[in-house]
């Protein structure tokens, strides 16, 4: 079973680029432009095994949805990884128990091995 990863990114060719990248390697990803899909596909039944998170979005920013998330029972054991271009969010983000936090522009090999490697972990734990 291919796992399932939520993108979140309010920019079409980000979202574009992740999703595409992530399907090439065999994983199942759905892209979402907002906080509020986020959280409406992060609560559903079929729960996302991890969600790769924008910080900068209109609307609600990243770690509005982290402490959104940390409210529910279910989806706050997501791992969530932030991408974001701001450099100031680390200790905040760190503390709704982000997994890891990686730059934009990406770097495609280290944002591919950071999503393996968390995936992994997570699937050790249980």
């Amino acid at each position: 079973m291919s796992k399932y990863i939520l993108v979140v990114d309010d920019q079409f060719s980000v979202r574009l680029f992740i999703q595409k990248a992530l399907e090439q390697f065999g994983y199942e990803v759905k892209a979402v432009a907002s906080g509020s899909e986020c959280l409406c596909l992060a609560t559903s039944l079929h729960r996302p095994s991890l969600i790769l998170l924008d910080q900068s979005m209109p609307g609600m920013t990243g770690l509005q949805v982290l402490a959104q998330l940390a409210q529910d029972d279910l989806a706050k054991n997501i791992p969530v990884i932030m991408i974001s271009g701001e450099e100031d969010l680390e200790v905040t983000a760190r503390s709704f128990g982000v997994c890891d936090i990686l730059s934009k522009p990406l770097d495609l090999e280290y944002f591919l091995k950071t999503v393996r490697a968390t995936l992994e972990k997570e699937t050790a734990n249980f």
